[in-house]
């Protein structure tokens, strides 16, 4: 399952207002059918309210099971992106990205030996050397892959620790993220 999460920049003198969510059954189960319809569009027009004093998106990501960003906890409302846990989520990426660096290298030496080796292999290994030299070169660019797309969100995160590093945004803005 994917998730979702987008960074806002917003300024810190309007309220940030938490999502409403729909009411128990309990709570409507004697009410008529336009007073349930009342609460519903209240409830709507507060979470309409509660995506205006987001703020302006910066952008937005989607992670899978595979590239969870965990370092961000999961709420149903807007919750502020701290100076801290947006060093948390730029040491995860550089993190990915050294790993990935690594298993690149790794891959490039397999080829390296394996090439050495092809030179002074029979004809019956030359197949599975070149066999193996393949599923390195498929590895490498399996391995590109993954360490663009975490230079990628590097970058996007290290854009916004930027703009809250600068003094006079810092007083005025804040950082803000949801995650569905």
């Amino acid at each position: 399952m994917s998730e979702y999460t987008t960074i806002y920049l917003r300024n810190k003198a309007t309220p940030l207002l938490e999502y409403k969510e729909h009411p128990s059954w309990n709570e409507i189960k004697d009410l008529s059918d336009d007073e349930i319809n009342k609460i519903e569009e209240e409830r709507k027009e507060h979470n309409r309210n509660v995506e205006r004093s987001m703020g302006c998106e910066l952008f937005y990501l989607t992670t899978t099971p595979s590239r969870e960003l965990t370092v961000l906890p999961w709420n149903p409302s807007p919750k502020v992106l701290t100076k801290e846990l947006l060093g948390e989520v730029i040491n995860f990426y550089k993190e990915e990205i050294d790993r990935c660096k690594t298993a690149l290298k790794e891959q490039k030496e397999d080829i390296v030996r394996l090439e050495a080796r092809i030179v002074k292999a029979n004809v019956e290994l030359y197949d599975k050397i070149n066999e193996d030299i393949y599923e390195c070169n498929q590895s490498i660019s399996f391995w590109t892959e993954e360490l663009n797309h975490y230079k990628y969100l590097f970058d996007k995160f290290n854009f916004a620790k930027d703009i809250i590093d600068n003094d006079s945004n810092a007083e005025n803005y804040e950082l803000i993220y949801t995650k569905s």
